[in-house]
């Protein structure tokens, strides 16, 4: 196979992490090539849901939390700077929590911390839910700073973005493996060798496999939701034990499982069902909607629970950009931005220690 010119990075992953970290490359000069395995651009992110809002999950870490708040006014820079010329792809829309008293006791005080949260009172929860049917012993916290996102319309702007900043973009290129020589980094695919001074691996949940970046602990999590057809308008996202919304297309979005199960997409019986239980207990309207999808992606997850961001393990000129869980259309432009500080500048301190591939080790 005959190597194909040489660029200053090769990107292995076609996903809106992949892309992000491209057009960032890309906007500061230098020469960048994506490979990507699948028929078309991205794959898990086809798949998401896009609720892109920082989960309460994180609180326990402080700096991680207020770094995913931060990565909230990245991506919506993002909207205000991509819809006018690529489309839409978002929709805005207030968020109700229904929370339990245990983590209110335990996290109160932090979530009382964002300006734009505040408690909602039985009448409020009406008010703010009309048609839902909601528990009495949970506590609502409305935030007014909710996000959808299409994931699959948010990529295509980012990824055309790129290209017009010079990005060369390769689909079906699976990468078989990554050679790191003294000068430069090898990357063989099933078809062509292409050569690069460094290679980002941003592959989701395939990128500890292939020997691509072995050793950061990234692994897959099934996660399955539903659409519906537009029967019903939502008054807000409701995220509960589960999460019902609207989605760009007015389409209700109804997910999503945390499921243990490999490289398995497999939609199941048990899965659906559950979410449709919740669905329908939550609004029972939503029981006359029609399903049109249902739908099965896999998260990349790290040991940490963290994204593993940066320099490979035992590697000099391989760097990573993986695990970002459910939040990769919130997080991956700000993730793309701190790794391109790093690249370009050896400036780290925007992102998170606990992202560090040496951490994810540890975790």
């Amino acid at each position: 196979m005959a190597a194909s010119s040489r660029s200053d990075f090769a990107v292995v992953g076609g996903g809106i992490v992949g892309a992000c970290v491209a057009d960032e490359l890309a906007s500061r000069g230098a020469s960048v090539v994506v490979l990507d395995a699948g028929s078309e651009p991205g794959h898990a992110t086809n798949r998401a849901a896009g609720v892109a809002v920082p989960s309460l999950r994180y609180l326990p870490d402080t700096e991680f939390y207020q770094w995913l708040r931060d990565a909230k006014q990245c991506l919506d820079e993002d909207v205000l700077k991509l819809e006018p010329q690529f489309g839409a792809f978002s929709r805005s829309k207030s968020i109700l929590r229904a929370l339990r008293q245990s983590d209110v006791d335990q996290f109160g005080d932090a979530i009382e911390s964002s300006a734009q949260a505040r408690w909602l009172s039985g009448d409020e929860v009406s008010a703010a839910a009309p048609g839902m049917k909601l528990p009495a012993n949970r506590s609502y916290l409305l935030d007014d700073s909710g996000l959808m996102v299409d994931g699959r319309r948010y990529l295509d702007a980012v990824r055309r973005r790129g290209i017009g900043a010079g990005v060369q973009w390769r689909q079906n290129a699976l990468v078989r493996f990554v050679e790191e020589e003294a000068d430069h980094v090898a990357v063989v695919t099933e078809t062509a060798v292409v050569e690069a001074d460094q290679v980002v691996i941003t592959a989701g949940a395939w990128s500890s496999g292939r020997g691509l970046a072995a050793g950061t602990g990234i692994s897959p999590q099934r996660g399955q939701l539903l659409i519906l057809d537009r029967a019903v308008d939502l008054p807000c996202i409701l995220s509960s034990a589960f999460y019902l919304a609207q989605g760009v297309d007015d389409r209700v979005v109804v997910g999503a499982t945390e499921e243990s199960a490999g490289f398995d997409e497999s939609v199941t019986v048990e899965g659906i069902s559950r979410l449709l239980m919740f669905a329908t207990a939550a609004m029972p309207a939503l029981g006359a909607c029609e399903p049109v999808e249902f739908r099965a992606g896999l998260r990349p997850v790290s040991a940490t629970g963290r994204p593993v961001v940066g320099r490979v393990p035992d590697r000099t000129r391989v760097f990573v950009s993986a695990g970002h869980a459910g939040h990769g259309l919130l997080s991956a432009r700000a993730t793309a931005r701190g790794l391109t500080s790093g690249l370009l500048d050896d400036d780290w301190d925007s992102l998170p220690y606990s992202m560090c591939p040496v951490e994810s080790v540890k975790g």
